[in-house]
């Protein structure tokens, strides 16, 4: 049986070093227990309307869940200390990506470098993440 559904329309992205994370939040998210988060943050610019597909599935009693962002920005994501993403909707509802726990999410990037004629040059960014709570929905307290 698999599931599959998707984020309508994103207005907010953002970063957190997945090391400042509490632990556990995985399980607390299984446990259906709210997720609160106050790590600090970092916006992310991003260019057009990325896409965040999720797929739930359950193999041999054990279910799993794999995410998809999609986006394009302007700036560089972190490389040297592992991230997990923050998602907020247009519903005002906010999803983390990863955990403090390994494995993190998987970040590949391709680059463009515009048109002659103005536009800018962005990096197109895919990450995906697969755990048994891949998508956690939280609150998020800067």
């Amino acid at each position: 049986m698999c599931k599959y559904f998707s984020l309508p329309g994103i207005k907010k992205l953002a970063y957190i070093n997945a090391n400042k994370l509490p632990d556990g939040l995985s399980l607390i998210a299984i446990s259906s227990a709210p997720v609160y988060l106050s790590s600090p943050s970092v916006e992310i610019p991003f260019t057009g309307a990325p896409s965040c597909v999720a797929t739930r599935s359950n193999t041999n009693g054990a279910g799993n869940e794999t995410v998809e962002l999609s986006f394009q920005s302007l700036l560089p994501l972190p490389e040297d200390v592992p991230v997990s993403l923050l998602v907020t909707d247009a519903n005002n509802r906010t999803f983390l990506i990863g955990t403090k726990e390994k494995p993190y999410p998987l970040i590949e990037s391709s680059g463009d470098l515009g048109s002659p004629d103005g536009e800018s040059a962005t990096t197109t960014f895919t990450i995906t993440y697969k755990a048994p709570k891949a998508l956690i929905p939280c609150v998020y307290a800067q």
